[in-house]
């Protein structure tokens, strides 16, 4: 598998060898590449850094590192300011090993935040548990480690975190905050509270230092995603199932439930949704087929900001996946090729855009390069950061 990126390059965060945007497809580079068997499975990015999870637990990192966010050096004492290609992160463990393979990833702004499971000994026995370490800055609690504003040193976990007994199950991160479902099926959430975006029993506190569970929560949750300050709870996805939580103030909609969605949680044969992002002030729910296609392909419903032409245009098919970014959003059609819509003026949804960098009430449709379509590659994944769009490539 390979992976192609354009759009904001700044500090070098698309991996392609430079610090320049790029509107078009291009392939990223690795210091070491994962095994040709070894699949990206999820693509996490923060402000100027990105992540990469693959199939077997290995994670790759490029972007700004001044703080850290992207890992330790692995043969020297000296933190790069920029990687400019994708590098393995490696992190050492108190216990004195060396930690190479995680469950889960997410990123914050400044931040990287990752999940593994490594052993732990005691007196009785030695088994396995779960750490969430933490990389980078952590201005607003995002990295749930208390109130030092220095980033913390490669290696340090959040303390007693999750809680005995228990693993995580699902991790997402937005600007200035982190929300962690558990085994048990708890919801734990640090960082910026003052918008409601961790429940209103935190949200008085404005800043949670460290993990705290979010209460009155209607159903057993199975994941999250968190827009910049808002959170979205999923269920039980059959039933439509999900929860904003969200600014009473609700400035940009997102509390405001279409009809066309609140019909997905009937529970019926043709309700439920296959999957939901989020953007900075949207939410994006991938409608379950209605028909048995192949691939699987549903409408994609949408609502919140959109003064930047965010939600989808009325000239959007039915979608087999959806990557949403900071304000713009790729689509993988069933004919494996991808549809871009919404902020573009950094390159991220391509050449084509209007005066203010826009893909506004239309998409564009982007192309792998010729080089990539003539030796037989297609795309079968997409993912999307802060003005950065990606494709997956078998």
């Amino acid at each position: 598998m390979k992976i192609f990126a354009f759009g904001s390059n700044g500090s070098g965060q698309l991996a392609i060898g430079h610090t320049e945007d790029v509107s078009l497809p291009t392939e990223c580079l690795f210091s070491t590449p994962p095994a040709d068997n070894d699949e990206i499975i999820q693509i996490a990015a923060g402000g100027n850094h990105t992540l990469l999870l693959t199939k077997k637990g290995h994670v790759f990192a490029a972007g700004c590192n001044t703080d850290g966010r992207c890992g330790p050096p692995l043969d020297s004492n000296t933190l790069e300011e920029n990687l400019l290609s994708f590098r393995r992160v490696v992190l050492p463990d108190p216990n004195g090993s060396l930690v190479e393979t995680f469950k889960h990833v997410s990123a914050t702004w400044e931040g990287s935040i990752l999940v593994a499971s490594v052993p732990t000994a005691t007196s009785e026995s030695s088994q396995n548990c779960d750490k969430v370490f933490v990389l980078g800055s952590t201005p607003k609690g995002e990295l749930g480690i208390g109130t030092s504003a220095q980033p913390p040193r490669p290696g340090t976990s959040i303390p007693e975190f999750p809680p005995c007994g228990t693993t995580v199950t699902a991790l997402a991160s937005g600007m200035g905050h982190t929300v962690a479902t558990l085994s048990n099926g708890h919801v734990y959430g640090w960082g910026g509270s003052r918008k409601n975006q961790l429940g209103r029993t935190l949200q008085d506190q404005k800043i949670v230092w460290k993990p705290s569970r979010i209460e009155d929560i209607p159903f057993e949750t199975s994941g999250t995603v968190c827009g910049r300050e808002f959170t979205v709870l999923l269920g039980d996805r059959s039933r439509g199932e999900f929860v904003v939580l969200g600014d009473p103030g609700n400035r940009w909609g997102v509390l405001d439930i279409p009809p066309s969605v609140q019909s997905l949680r009937s529970g019926s044969t043709a309700g439920g949704y296959m999957d939901i992002g989020a953007s900075w002030h949207g939410i994006y729910v991938h409608a379950a087929p209605a028909l048995n296609t192949d691939p699987p392909s549903g409408k994609l419903l949408a609502w919140g900001r959109n003064d930047r032409g965010q939600l989808p245009p009325a000239s959007l098919p039915s979608v087999v996946k959806v990557a949403v970014g900071s304000e713009h959003v790729l689509a993988l059609l069933p004919d494996r090729s991808v549809a871009t819509f919404g902020w573009g003026e950094h390159g991220n949804c391509g050449t084509d855009t209007d005066s203010r960098g826009n893909v506004a009430g239309s998409h564009n449709a982007i192309l792998l390069p010729d080089a990539a379509r003539d030796a037989g590659g297609k795309v079968v994944g997409v993912g999307a950061g802060c003005a950065t769009s990606w494709f997956l490539v078998s």
